[in-house]
């Protein structure tokens, strides 16, 4: 019998069986299996595994279900596997359990489970330097999200596309990126797709290249991001290099040769590469080898090795003359040059570019100088004077060599004599110009010619009445010949001797011999000697003599036997000569106060042929002193006068007025002791030997000289005087010339000082002082005074350019020359510095910042010490930023606080304005912080901080800055809740996210309790968990933790999963529970706990928590509900059919065991 009960949307079906009790037929009610228990499904992405706990009774089966897969199956065991499901697909699985009559069907148990996604497809990643782009096909089935997460940067985020862009990354840096497909219920996940890549890396900056002749050095700074190696390719000869420094050095290279280089990152994939840097570049040509220059006289031949490598072009510089000549060759011919002139060449090897160029060779020579021209010879005995015409050019000096002595002179002129030569000698003479390095020689000019002969020395004749020996002393040098020749009978004779008699003279008669030497070429001749005799006369008789005068004597004598005689009178003093045809003579024209001797002597006609003389003495009167002066100085006087003829007198000096007489033999004497600036008169007697007779007196007067004057001073009085003053000298009354040496004006003054004006400011001027006697004529030695007037005021004085630790200082030129300028500088009125300077600017350094300075600027003349009128001025440096400024911002306070090191230097205040805000805020000098209140949280700012100072204020110092945060804000009232689903194990909502006006909201934590009557959770409620909950600890905990991903976040409350330490379990059916939110801008874990156990640092982290929402029932488990009603009833059926039955049995047993006498009661 089938009974069908409904309750509560499920159909129930009773079986209800009958047994035959001897001749009646019970009926049997076959019981409800109980429900199955732990029911789990485990999903793939097309299937299903469910497992769960036998009931209590045996001997059932199990009706499996997937409700919208209208799929049913039947079991046995305790698990069962549905295939065929479509992924990402939300179903619902039911088991029952089914009694052996197959009929009987226990209450269901119901899960809801989405299959697995299926794997995303062609999952590709294209990355760039910071960011990656990713893209992928759906699975199959749609209606899915994506997770994509990048593990090394910790970055998650999700998709409903099928594409993602990454942004933030590192250059250079391997990322393993995944994607995975999530159902709707965002926890069930497919299988994910991974990728592994590379970004790429940046391009290396900054490339340069230093090359050498055969190598280049190249370096770069190193791109950022991760590890990288860098290839660098030399392109044109198809080299790779590898290195993992940011240099360099690539070798082998080709001289003078273009490379072109590229470098370029690559990841350490060995595949991943930035963009190339490319640099081309010219190595250094070589050096040009074995650099020769053949010069001449206008032009200079140059010729080298070629350089290795490349093609080159050559530089040639002559510097002097700042030519440059260009060739492609090896060799250069320079013209147009000037003989004997000092080049230096250089030749530089240049690559095709124009630019890269070798080492310089060099090379400096001379021109060759031009040949001497007209060269010229004059011979003496033992000299040779040479002569020539220089040559064009430059300087030259010269090399005279004689070659037959091996001797060599120099000379910077045209001409030289040659000396030290031997007489009658043949002699080759080479001239040469030679340049300055006494190297480069020109052509040389040659001359061979003989030095003149001696002349024959001491030629004497000694001679007779009739005959003459002649004889002389060979000449000094060669050899010569002599000729001799007798003028007055025409004969020449020659002798290779020294002497030669000539004989068949006549007596008292004139004869010449003239000696010549003649030198082996037998046309250079010396110089003639040359003598003439007369025979001898006989000698004078008689002799006597007589003074006439002062001036003259008389002499006398008699004629000697013999021929036709003149007379000779020598006046031996003089060796003066009178001749006289008569045998006496008067000798006039003497000196006075002299002894004369007298040889006499008669002298043939020739005047020189003499006989013996005789000998007389005699003394003339003494003559008047002539040219008598007096030269004075101020305590002495020279007395001069010219000497008497004649040596037989001394002198007597009288200064007259005094007793001061003085003798002497000489023509001066010196007067002491005399007073200066005084007049006195000398007289001077010449006296004869005899001390008896005396010439006539001369007499002369003079002043001595004034003392110089002492103690000479000069003031500057002003711009345009000049003050003189000193002490009157020692001596007779004087006055006083001051020259002004400068215009030559001459000033006379009786007194020991002097104002001098009308004179040009900051100029030396030079006096002259002497004191002068009362003659106005004697003038003592004078003494010079230097002295500057004083310069102008400066004027015009400005500070010009101002910073922290400088003023320029200009002003208008002072008149005067070579002024020059004092700056004093001064701060706060005490004296740091004093400068000097010769322009009429000065730029003062060192100075501190912020700080105000006095400048006295004062014009100099050129002596350094003459000093102008100082002017003024005040300037203030320009203040100095702040130093190590930095800002911070705390959590839980609004505010910023920004320190600094203080500007060097000076200042006043310090101003500090922040962006978004209209607060201009001072600190001074005694903080170096400063806290801004009153702002907002996880908020930027830019802070700007000036120094401000007496001068202009500094440069701003810009600090980027951030607040900290706080504990979120969060609504009043009960947290409002969106409810979208509730069952009777889970509840799904949403609600509104929480403002990040106090920093951006972590996290939150969702918070449970069953104790309907509280309004507030507490912090403590943090630190529970579900199992805290289930073992009675608590009526409130966490139940998951979410991170913000939308405006208004979806939670499921007990879905099972996991959130670090806690678990969303599930809710109980039939209860009621209140939730609340808390926000966090910073959550920390208290880590206590083993991997995956941590809880909530209430301490250290920032939350804000919300009342607890309006109450929320949970619904009865449907099941309960289905079994509970069919029981019921199937219970009631059961019994009333179970109570006929045994009624009927027990009736029929009654009346049977009644007739066999055996009673059996109902109830015992």
């Amino acid at each position: 019998m089938e009974l069908f009960v409904t309750t509560g949307g499920i159909a129930f079906r009773i079986l209800l069986g009958f047994f035959l009790i001897s001749n009646f037929q019970v009926p049997f009610v076959q019981s409800q299996p109980g429900p199955v228990g732990n029911l789990t499904v485990v999903t793939s992405t097309t299937s299903a595994s469910l497992s769960w706990t036998t009931t209590a009774q045996s001997n059932v089966s199990y009706i499996v279900m997937v409700v919208e897969a209208n799929k049913t199956s039947s079991t046995n065991s305790t698990s069962a596997n549905v295939t065929g499901l479509i992924p990402a697909t939300r179903y619902t699985f039911t088991v029952s359990a089914v009694a052996q009559d197959n009929q009987t069907v226990g209450s269901n148990a119901i899960i809801i489970k989405y299959t697995k996604p299926g794997p995303v497809g062609n999952l590709t990643v294209v990355t760039s330097t910071t960011s990656a782009s990713l893209s992928w096909t759906t699975p199959a089935q749609s209606n899915v999200s994506y997770i994509v997460m990048v593990v090394e940067a910790n970055k998650t985020s999700s998709t409903n596309s099928t594409s993602a862009n990454v942004t933030g990354l590192i250059p250079a840096t391997s990322y393993t990126f995944t994607v995975t497909a999530v159902a709707q219920d965002n926890q069930t996940v497919g299988s994910s797709a991974t990728i592994i890549k590379y970004t790429i890396p940046d391009t290396v900056g900054n490339l340069t290249v230093m090359a050498s002749t055969t190598s280049a050095t190249l370096s770069w700074n190193p791109p950022n991001g991760g590890n990288v190696t860098y290839r660098v390719v030399v392109v044109d000869i198809d080299k790779i290099f590898w290195t993992n420094s940011s240099f360099i050095n690539v070798t082998d290279l080709s001289p003078a040769t273009s490379y072109t280089f590229i470098v370029t990152a690559v990841t350490q994939d060995n595949q991943t590469e930035g963009s190339n840097a490319t640099i081309t570049k010219y190595t250094m040509p070589d050096t040009v080898g074995n650099l020769t220059v053949m010069v001449s006289t206008t032009s200079a031949s140059l010729s080298w090795s070629p350089s290795n490598g490349g093609i080159v072009t050559y530089r040639v510089e002559v510097d002097e003359i700042g030519r440059i000549l260009w060739t492609n060759s090896s060799y250069i011919n320079v013209m147009d040059l000037i003989p004997a002139t000092y080049y230096t060449f250089s030749v530089t090897a240049v690559a095709l570019d124009n630019q890269t160029e070798g080492s310089k060779v060099t090379m400096k020579p001379y021109t060759l100088p031009d040949t001497v021209g007209n060269l010229t010879f004059m011979a003496s005995t033992t000299s040779a004077s040479l002569s020539w015409n220089p040559p064009n050019g430059g300087n030259v000096t010269y090399r005279v060599q004689v070659v037959d002595i091996g001797r060599i002179l120099w000379t910077n002129i045209s001409s030289i004599n040659v000396t030290d030569l031997t007489p009658a000698t043949s002699y080759t003479f080479s001239v040469t110009a030679v340049a300055l390095d006494n190297q480069t020689e020109g052509s040389n000019v040659t001359i061979t010619q003989y030095t003149q002969p001696g002349t024959v020395g001491n030629l004497k004749v000694i001679v007779s009445n009739t005959s003459a020996a002649v004889f002389w002393n060979p000449p000094y040098g060669g050899n010569v010949t002599y000729k001799v020749m007798v003028w007055g009978n025409g004969e020449i004779f020659w002798t290779n001797s020294s002497s030669i008699n000539v004989t068949d003279l006549f007596p008292a008669t004139n004869y010449t011999f003239r000696v010549t030497a003649v030198t082996l070429d037998n046309q250079t001749e010396g110089i003639s000697a040359t003598i003439t005799r007369y025979t001898l006369p006989n000698v004078i008789v008689n002799p006597t003599s007589v003074a006439l005068s002062t001036s003259s004597i008389s002499l006398n004598w008699n004629q000697p036997i013999g021929g036709s005689v003149t007379y000779k009178v020598y006046l031996l003093n003089n060796g003066t000569v009178v001749l006289t045809n008569m045998p006496s003579i008067n000798v006039t024209g003497l000196m006075p106060a002299t002894s004369y001797r007298f040889s006499v002597s008669a002298v043939a006609q020739d005047n020189k042929t003499e006989g013996n003389n005789v000998t007389m003495t005699q003394y003339t009167k003494p003559g008047p002193i002539g040219n008598l002066t007096v030269t004075a100085s101020s305590t002495f006087a020279l007395v001069s006068w010219n000497l008497l003829n004649g040596s037989s007198v001394t002198y007597r000096v009288m200064v007259v007025g005094t007793s001061k007489i003085f003798w002497t033999n000489s023509s001066s004497i010196t007067v002491t002791d005399l007073i200066p600036a005084t007049n006195y008169t000398f007289r001077v007697t010449a006296v004869a030997l005899d001390n008896q007779t005396e010439g006539s007196s001369a007499t002369i007067e003079q002043y001595t000289l004034p003392n110089v004057i002492v103690n000479p001073t000069s003031v500057a009085l002003s711009t345009s005087s000049i003050s003189l003053s000193w002490s009157p000298p020692y001596g007779g009354s004087v006055t006083y010339r001051v020259y002004l040496l400068n215009s030559g004006t001459v000033l006379l003054t009786n007194m020991p000082s002097i104002n001098v004006t009308g004179l040009m400011p900051a100029t030396s001027y030079r006096f002259s002082v002497s004191a002068v006697a009362q003659d106005n004529k004697t003038e003592g030695n004078n003494v010079t005074i230097t002295q500057y007037t004083k310069p102008v005021k400066v004027e015009q004085l400005n500070t010009t350019t101002i910073t922290e630790t400088s003023i320029l200082l200009s002003w208008h030129q002072v008149q005067g020359v070579n002024v020059s300028y004092k700056i004093i500088v001064l701060d706060q009125q005490s004296y740091i510095s004093t400068f000097y300077t010769s322009t009429s600017f000065f730029n003062v350094t060192g100075l501190s910042s912020g700080t105000s300075f006095s400048f006295n600027v004062t014009a100099l003349a050129a002596d350094n010490s003459t000093e102008g009128y100082p002017n003024t001025i005040t300037g203030c440096t320009n203040a100095a930023q702040v130093q190590n400024a930095d800002c911070f911002g705390p959590d839980n306070n609004p505010v910023l606080n920004i320190t600094w090191q203080p500007p060097s230097g000076s200042y006043s205040e310090i101003n500090i304005s922040i962006s978004n805000t209209q607060g201009l805020y001072t600190a001074f000098p005694s903080n170096n912080f400063y806290t801004v209140y009153n702002l907002k949280y996880a908020a930027n700012y830019t802070i700007r901080i000036t120094t401000i100072s007496c001068g202009e204020k500094s440069s701003d110092v810009v600090l980027n800055c951030k607040t900290g945060i706080s504990s979120p804000p969060v609504p009043s009232g009960p947290l409002n809740l969106n409810v979208k689903v509730i069952t009777y194990q889970t509840v799904t909502f949403v609600f509104k996210s929480f403002s990040n006006e106090n920093g951006n909201i972590d996290a939150y934590a969702v918070i449970v309790t069953s104790d309907t009557g509280s309004t507030t959770p507490n912090n403590l409620s943090l630190t529970k968990t579900y199992t805290d909950y289930n073992n009675k600890n608590t009526d409130s905990y966490v139940t998951a933790i979410i991170t913000p991903v939308s405006e208004e976040p979806t939670v499921i409350i007990g879905d099972g999963t996991a959130y670090y330490g806690y678990t969303n379990g599930v809710l109980a059916a039939t209860k009621a529970y209140r939730i609340a939110v808390a926000a966090f801008t910073k959550l920390t874990l208290s880590g206590n706990r083993a991997s995956n156990g941590n809880l909530i640092d209430t301490a250290k982290s920032y939350f804000s928590i919300t009342q607890f929402s309006n109450t929320i029932n949970i619904p009865e488990n449907p099941a309960v509900i289905g079994g509970a009603v069919g029981g019921t009833l199937a219970a009631l059926l059961i019994l009333a059919l179970l109570t006929a039955i045994l009624f009927i049995y027990w009736k029929r047993r009654s009346k049977k065991l009644s007739s066999s006498g055996n009673t059996v009661p109902f109830n015992k």
